[in-house]
């Protein structure tokens, strides 16, 4: 019985396939940059420091709707001259914006909460 090695990814190749295992196994990872293999075969895959993570809040008794959504239009501005890529963005399940963020134009990844370390 082996165990389960993590490596650098090599090519967007194989990153297309830590995805497509990712997601034959109901789960989701779309910015791989490590595969995790066992017996030859991809089981596992890591997203280390790969996505910029944005936290926002607003005071939700000073800040309106609209002036919501021209500050997120700032910081969409700032993360599209700063990232080359996708990003991840944090919505509280009892924020009002929840039931918007498709529209606002985020793709939901999965169910979750997030931890940080101490």
């Amino acid at each position: 019985m082996s165990l389960p090695k993590a490596r650098r990814i090599k090519d967007e190749a194989e990153r297309q396939l830590v995805i497509e295992a990712a997601l034959a196994d109901n789960d989701s990872m779309t910015v791989p940059t490590h595969v995790i293999e066992k017996n030859g075969k991809i089981v596992g895959g890591w997203s280390l420091a790969k996505v910029p993570l944005v936290l926002v809040w607003h005071k939700s008794d000073e800040i309106n709707a609209k002036e919501s959504l021209v500050l997120n239009n700032t910081f969409r501005s700032i993360m599209n001259d700063r990232s080359t890529g996708p990003f991840i963005i944090a919505c509280n399940g009892h924020s009002p914006y929840i039931k918007h963020m498709e529209r606002f134009g985020f793709n939901p990844v999965w169910e979750t909460n997030l931890f940080v370390s101490e």
